[in-house]
């Protein structure tokens, strides 16, 4: 959809400028910014979810591919947090005459699929907010992680071109306290799928209410943004 083409494009530009500035310790303390621009991200999408999940967060974790900073060893440090999801579906955030293109998206999750779309996010939230970059790569879809590299291979400057590397240069350390406490208060309201795409519709730091898509692969629901932004 449009808005996942603007996240990316917004992502890979500000990992340019990552790159560049925060890379060279020129990077500014927007202690005021979002998530989504800690992040290095624009926009995201995501539907609801009708139930909610007792889910046992007991996902997989994979091991990582060969770095300069043993990445595997370093994801399999992440252990995931269990979560309490309010669920309540995506019909509770549609606005008369407004765009409800998230909202109508594919079909409500049924309650398996809502658990396994919110403990991805929660993981991917979790592993973000923790600053362990190999477990969050474990979350994020290949497409990205692929896009990081083909522009890490370009920054001679950036020593580490992993997918961790690459987090840890992109995601601004004046947010850190933004992002632990979006991971701590992120409740998913509604997960709307088609095929393998989902959108996640989830309230986050003071209620806001955020959204963003995933994908299936193999099997595996992943985030593909970077960070969730406002939905509307």
């Amino acid at each position: 959809m449009r808005r996942e083409l603007k996240t990316l494009a917004g992502a890979l530009a500000i990992f340019l400028l990552a790159v560049g500035l925060v890379a060279c310790g020129g990077g500014g303390d927007d202690s005021g910014s979002t998530s989504a621009e800690a992040a290095g991200q624009t926009t995201s999408e995501s539907p609801s979810s009708s139930k909610p999940s007792g889910d046992e967060n007991k996902a997989g974790k994979e091991g990582h591919s060969e770095a300069s900073r043993s990445e595997g060893d370093e994801a399999a440090g992440f252990v995931p947090k269990h979560h309490n999801d309010s669920g309540g579906g995506a019909a509770q955030y549609k606005e008369k005459g407004g765009d409800n293109s998230v909202q109508e998206f594919g079909d409500e999750a049924e309650s398996g699929e809502f658990e396994a779309v919110a403990v991805a996010l929660h993981n991917f939230l979790d592993a973000r907010a923790e600053q362990n970059w190999a477990a969050t790569c474990d979350y994020i879809a290949a497409n990205l992680i692929e896009s990081f590299e083909k522009l890490s291979a370009q920054a001679k400057q950036l020593e580490d071109k992993s997918c961790a590397g690459v987090l840890e240069k992109l995601v601004n350390p004046a947010a850190k306290g933004l992002i632990k406490a979006e991971a701590e208060q992120a409740d998913v309201r509604s997960v709307r799928i088609e095929g393998d795409r989902a959108f996640v519709i989830y309230t986050a730091t003071d209620g806001a209410v955020m959204l963003l898509p995933m994908v299936s692969e193999d099997g595996a629901w992943k985030a593909s943004s970077l960070a969730g932004s406002p939905l509307g």
